[in-house]
């Protein structure tokens, strides 16, 4: 999984954390106005409001939660999606929330503060999340992309934007058995 973005947006529509790690720039203030936009109109089309939006490999994904007083969304922009790694992702933002809890609750419409106190903790605490290509063996732990042996703190959950290349061709190959044969039968031609 490759963390595009992340976005904490405020039931007003305020974004006071963006975070870019991948490739994907966009204006915060933006993402935010969509977004409440968008939420609001599903909530009256629907009734309901969507916990995630895909478009073709890019995936935003969408996680209410509150602070006490104020309600909050975490929106994650990330692509090849992993569930267990998502998980993990949204478990150390949340922590990293309850710590910084009453940053939120004080916040009324200055950005900088919080963005870089709690962005800051987010991304740090971020590269403790081992990148999911690494394998360990034995003696030495490898890539699995390209099979070189690398040292772990410096392949983390953040530092992965910087091979997506890699990782977006390793996502593409089909290593199903009728990927295989599919191969095996167009090499023939």
């Amino acid at each position: 999984m490759i963390i595009h973005n992340i976005y904490i947006i405020n039931s007003d529509g305020i974004c006071p954390i963006s975070l870019t790690l991948g490739s994907i720039e966009a204006d915060p203030d933006l993402i935010a106005g969509i977004f409440t936009a968008s939420q609001k109109f599903w909530g009256e089309v629907t009734g309901e409001t969507p916990q995630s939006i895909s478009f073709k490999n890019i995936n935003a994904y969408i996680k209410p939660f509150s602070t006490g007083k104020k309600d909050w969304y975490l929106i994650l922009i990330s692509e090849a999606e992993k569930p267990e790694l998502l998980k993990k992702v949204e478990d150390i933002i949340f922590k990293v929330i309850e710590e910084k809890k009453e940053l939120f609750e004080k916040f009324f419409a200055d950005t900088t503060d919080i963005n870089n106190i709690v962005g800051g903790a987010i991304l740090e605490s971020l590269t403790l999340i081992p990148c999911p290509h690494i394998s360990k063996g034995l003696l030495k732990t490898v890539c699995e992309i390209d099979g070189k042996q690398i040292e772990p703190k410096y392949c983390n959950c953040v530092s992965m934007a910087t091979c997506k290349t890699k990782i977006r061709e390793y996502h593409k190959g089909d290593f199903s058995v009728v990927g295989l044969f599919d191969k095996f039968f167009e090499s023939l031609r």
